[in-house]
């Protein structure tokens, strides 16, 4: 039976209800809360090691916790099949820190076959993924590295393809862990700009994790503060630094001075 803390989550894209997770005798997760709606903007803040990107993969089935409970698309995840849950993968989809290309093919197969791996799978004609595919690359300034293979990438430039990967399949659930980090800031900015963009155009729910405060604010104004595997506060970056809290006023001392008024 579902408890009464979660029958609200079950309309949502995706929710953790005060999950609980420890990984190797370390408390990463301690009572985490959050609730994705359709159409929805939020940004996962905090320092590293914080439990962000565990609590991304918690969200879509990587990881099962101890306690609490985990819905996607208005599936409780314990009580999933496999079947079920791969299903649900396809409607969604995730960008990792470190990528996960697949290193033998080139740039634009990889966006292929996470189309065709998505819910809609290969529903468009080929010349249309095509057209698709450049326009997207083009987007992120990858248009020349279509036919090049992971391996010849820089870091920065694999984490772009891996974002295009995402965005290709017109995911109902968007998630990204760390998408600008390493990258100059005019890539970052672009990366947030199209991120913005797509948010228009589409009623996917996004969500992005970072340690950076001014990605997180150029991204949302519904920003979930992360620590020790909690939210600790939530709001625009304008409300949290008005809360006048000595750790946060810590966390956001590293903006820039431009960036503070």
């Amino acid at each position: 039976m579902t408890s009464s803390l979660a029958t609200n989550q079950l309309a949502s894209v995706a929710a953790l209800v005060d999950v609980r997770l420890n990984l190797g005798g370390r408390q990463i997760l301690d009572g985490l809360t959050l609730d994705l709606t359709e159409g929805s903007k939020t940004a996962l803040l905090g320092e590293s090691s914080c439990g962000k990107s565990v609590a991304l993969k918690t969200l879509v089935g990587l990881f099962a916790p101890q306690e609490g409970q985990v819905f996607l698309f208005g599936e409780e995840l314990a009580t999933t099949n496999r079947q079920t849950l791969t299903a649900l993968r396809r409607r969604l989809g995730m960008q990792f820190q470190a990528g996960a290309l697949f290193d033998s093919t080139s740039v634009r197969l990889n966006l292929v076959m996470a189309s065709e791996e998505s819910f809609r799978g290969d529903g468009r004609k080929k010349t249309a993924l095509s057209e698709a595919i450049i326009d997207l690359l083009n987007q992120v300034g990858l248009k020349e590295a279509a036919e090049l293979f992971p391996a010849s990438l820089s870091g920065g430039m694999r984490k772009r393809v891996a974002l295009a990967r995402v965005l290709i399949g017109d995911p109902e659930l968007a998630i990204f862990d760390e998408p600008t980090a390493g990258l100059d800031p005019q890539t970052s900015s672009r990366i947030i700009n199209l991120l913005n963009d797509l948010a228009q155009k589409s009623q996917a729910a996004m969500i992005l994790a970072t340690t950076d405060p001014d990605v997180a604010r150029r991204f949302t104004e519904n920003i979930l503060l992360m620590k020790d595997g909690r939210i600790y506060a939530q709001g625009s970056l304008k409300t949290l630094k008005e809360l006048g809290d000595p750790y946060i006023d810590h966390y956001f001392s590293r903006l820039p001075k431009t960036e503070k008024s």
